[in-house]
């Protein structure tokens, strides 16, 4: 069978309203038309609890998959909370984080459940069966980082005999995402021939070790305007024959982000540079507005610091051409020096005490201090109230 891979719809972000509501549509229709069987990883809605207007939108956008004949039937559904399946289509999907809600409290993917139209498989297993073969998808809702790896073995999926047996996950991964306590693939459940993972936004493909295959499609629309975000919008799809996966691409609004490196730059440096850099990539020619994310970084001239320095001009100057956000990450070049010494200092291995010498000498070098009094006297005579310690003495130094 072929089985569309899709996550991240964000239905209803407000900055992005339109675009979550048309990309979907537009990957959820194709995927529709492709595939045997399509599955949701999670984060379809933006809000644990969707306007109604959002959901009337949504209920739109899901009948999609009521206009097509579908061959693959559902064989059999066991939840473990007894809860039973009302979907006729072969739609599966779990809850992400921003849909998670607690048990007593209904979240979005449970409420398209009951209305029929989605299968969820949220610590449930749903088999589908076409011209023979069996395909088992389980699952497991998003749910706060910290409790991932439990509850993981709390819920302690096993592959079922005779079929082709999918995991549907919704979490952060540390071989995707700064963090060493997050769950990896060495957590994920043994046995399963395809893990599909909703959450992170860039989409990727990995053959495991296992033999398995391991799928992030990535998100349908740019929210946090990322580095990640970068790259064709669409979904995977999956052939449980040939193991082949095609990243279908969909028609999406275009993100362009670059990173501009300054080096003890004055205000108008920096401010030409950004509205060059926009000028540029704005030569490619997109059917409607760009989102443009500018990343400014490195140190600013002596006397400057990123305070200084207003970029929302920039962005309205090209509001009519494109969606422009900069993110600013400007050093003074003095807070920059003070960091690169008392770095260069520490790796030194002085003690605190010689720390302490060398920063005063430098301070007082600085004001041009001629006297020819010994450094390490002066410190002596600067520490000898007897209540401190050198590191006293060595934080009144630097707030000299």
């Amino acid at each position: 069978m072929k089985i569309a891979v899709l996550a991240d719809f964000h239905l209803g972000y407000v900055r992005f309203l339109d675009d979550s509501f048309e990309q979907a549509e537009r990957a959820f229709s194709r995927a529709c038309e492709e595939a045997e069987l399509v599955v949701l990883l999670g984060d379809i809605f933006d809000s644990r609890i969707p306007k109604q207007e959002i959901l009337a939108r949504s209920f739109k956008l899901f009948r999609n998959a009521f206009g097509k004949k579908w061959e693959a039937k559902l064989a059999s559904y066991d939840s473990k909370d007894g809860r039973k399946n009302y979907a006729e289509v072969p739609v599966v999907a779990i809850h992400g984080t921003h849909e998670r809600r607690t048990k007593e409290l209904v979240n979005p993917i449970e409420l398209l459940e009951k209305a029929g139209f989605l299968v969820n498989v949220h610590a449930a297993t749903a088999v589908f069966e076409k011209d023979g073969e069996r395909i088992a998808l389980q699952g497991m809702g998003g749910i706060p980082e910290e409790y991932a790896k439990s509850a993981l073995e709390a819920l302690s999926p096993k592959p079922v005999d005779g079929a082709f047996n999918v995991f549907l996950f919704h979490q952060s991964m540390k071989e995707f995402l700064p963090g060493e306590s997050l769950m990896g693939m060495e957590d994920l459940p043994k046995g399963f021939d395809l893990y599909l993972c909703g959450h992170i936004h860039a989409k990727t493909i990995q053959k495991l070790d296992s033999g398995a295959y391991f799928i992030i499609p990535g998100s349908t629309v740019v929210t946090q305007m990322r580095k990640e975000d970068v790259g064709g919008k669409g979904f995977f799809v999956f052939d449980t024959k040939s193991k082949e996966a095609v990243f279908r691409e969909i028609q999406s609004r275009p993100f362009f982000f670059e990173e501009l490196e300054f080096k003890q730059a004055s205000l108008e440096e920096v401010l030409a540079k950004a509205r060059k850099s926009i000028e540029k990539l704005l030569e490619n020619k997109t059917e409607v507005k760009p989102l443009i994310k500018l990343k400014l970084r490195g140190s600013m001239a002596k006397g400057l610091n990123q305070s200084n320095l207003d970029v929302s001009s920039i962005a309205g100057e090209f509001e009519d051409r494109a969606i422009v956000e900069i993110d600013k990450d400007l050093e003074s070049e003095t807070l920059k020096e003070k960091i690169d010494k008392l770095r260069s200092l520490r790796e030194s291995k002085l003690s605190v005490k010689d720390i302490g010498i060398e920063i005063l000498k430098n301070k007082l070098k600085q004001y041009g201090f001629k006297s020819d009094i010994d450094i390490e006297t002066l410190y002596a005579l600067l520490s000898e109230e007897g209540k401190g310690s050198a590191e006293k003495t060595l934080k009144r130094i630097l707030e000299m």
